[in-house]
């Protein structure tokens, strides 16, 4: 299979899936803005740049630990030795202990000199991600009018979704209006026949992690019996996948094989 054809599908399952309802944020566009966890440390030179911007009149991070956390914990690592003397004894033994959102809390604290409103530590995906920040928005009697979801751009989608359906269930959240912010593009190229990323925030997956990522994330979002869709696991709302996706999936799923990251059986 041409590597060409490979990037190409990459680019096309990307594009679809890191959503932006806005073309750039703004000052005092939403009431909450949330970073959700993943395993990308640049992430959170993104939420400090909304923080210093007034984006949100609260910040909060969500996010326990799941698949992505090992990247992280792997980041962490050389963060640390960065901060030297300056690091407390919990932040040193922060890797492969703490949440994603403790660690992202640390890293905008020792990077920026800032911190969030609030922490979410327990979730595990990205549907408990939704549910367990609305169990804590319900708790604190703030129920956002506005509120950005910020995601790694492979599941930006998937959080929007995850969010409509978790709000039919819950009538306070109903009127909510989302905006959507991926974190980032990420495109892929051809260089000396090799399959790079033309540019990438610090931390990003290696490049057959992030492609089984892709591949798996179109049979998440399909609405059939395997996927997360009312006619699967009823976990999403249904999403309409575009033929051009379809057929960049079906074509990437060739060439990773076993390789493509399954859906979460904890959502059977």
């Amino acid at each position: 299979m041409r590597r060409e054809d490979v990037v190409g599908a990459a680019n096309c399952i990307a594009c679809w899936c890191s959503l932006r309802s806005v073309e750039n944020l703004s000052p005092n566009i939403a009431d909450l803005f949330v970073l959700f966890g993943g395993g990308v440390i640049g992430s959170v030179d993104v939420l400090a740049d909304a923080m210093r911007q007034d984006v949100a009149k609260e910040y909060a991070i969500v996010g326990g630990r799941g698949h992505a956390t090992y990247w992280l914990d792997q980041s962490m690592q050389g963060e640390l030795a960065r901060w030297g003397a300056s690091a407390t004894s919990a932040e040193v033994s922060l890797p492969g202990i703490a949440s994603e959102a403790e660690m992202m809390q640390a890293v905008l604290w020792h990077r920026h000199g800032l911190r969030v409103d609030f922490l979410e530590t327990k979730s595990t995906n990205c549907g408990n991600n939704i549910t367990y920040l609305m169990d804590l928005l319900e708790v604190r009697g703030s129920v956002p009018t506005r509120i950005v979801l910020a995601q790694d751009a492979t599941m930006q989608r998937r959080m929007d979704v995850t969010w409509k359906r978790q709000a039919r269930d819950r009538e306070i959240f109903s009127q909510t209006k989302i905006i959507d912010w991926a974190l980032w593009e990420v495109p892929l190229v051809v260089r000396d026949g090799i399959l790079q990323y033309e540019r990438a925030p610090e931390g990003m997956w290696p490049i057959d992690a992030y492609l089984g990522l892709l591949a798996g994330e179109v049979d998440r979002l399909t609405d059939s019996e395997r996927g997360y869709g009312p006619r699967g696991r009823d976990f999403v709302v249904h999403v309409d996948v575009p033929d051009e996706v379809r057929q960049a999936h079906a074509l990437l799923e060739a060439y990773m094989g076993s390789n493509v990251r399954p859906p979460d059986e904890r959502y059977a």
